[in-house]
């Protein structure tokens, strides 16, 4: 999944470069860098089932706030990047869901669409290099992992490709709540598969 999510954010990146800003996410990348090797740490030690199935539900109820309309009221935006961006590296260095608190958040902030594709991105792409090299100092990219890559690449093109296309003619409203949608299907699909 992360190195799906890297390959992604690399086609991705070079279309949103220029809506990024840097200045307002740093915070949340530091704080994110931090976690992700403390976050393979738990992935090693910890059950991974019980973990995913806490993350999961945690994310469904927070979703579902937020697409009936709740929102918290946050002073300090670059202040409450440091937790949610330590928590968001912690998930995917352990069960590689780094969006969810992320998406979460800039949801309730109401953040545009453009610079929020754009800011998930870069964030996205920063945090994946790190997992990575974390995965590799503790040998869990094995065979197993590279057959999946290759078995799966194809389709993850294909759908790069469709949802960039798409992307630029979703209304806001909308983009919202697709958003919201497939984060309550990540946090089910967690769920799931951790039962299964």
């Amino acid at each position: 999944m992360v190195v799906f999510s890297f390959v992604t954010n690399i086609l991705i990146l070079i279309k949103v470069w220029p809506n990024i800003k840097f200045n307002k996410i740093w915070l949340l990348i530091l704080s994110s860098i931090v976690a992700a090797p403390l976050g393979t740490y738990v992935l090693m030690v910890i059950n991974q089932g019980t973990l995913k199935i806490m993350v999961g539900i945690i994310i469904i109820i927070f979703a579902l706030l937020l697409w009936k309309g709740y929102s918290l009221t946050v002073k300090n935006e670059k202040l409450a990047f440091i937790p949610v961006g330590f928590t968001s590296g912690l998930l995917n260095g352990s069960v590689s869901l780094m969006g969810p608190p992320v998406v979460l958040f800039l949801t309730n902030q109401g953040e545009d669409k453009a610079t929020f594709r754009a800011n998930l991105t870069a964030y996205a792409f920063v945090l994946n290099i790190v997992t990575i090299v974390s995965f590799f100092m503790g040998d869990l990219i094995n065979d197993e992992v590279i057959t999946y890559l290759l078995w799966f690449s194809p389709a993850l093109f294909v759908g790069t490709f469709l949802g960039m296309k798409i992307a630029g003619s979703v209304e806001q409203q909308l983009f919202k709540k697709i958003t919201l949608g497939l984060i309550i299907v990540s946090g089910i699909s967690a769920i799931i598969s951790s039962i299964t």
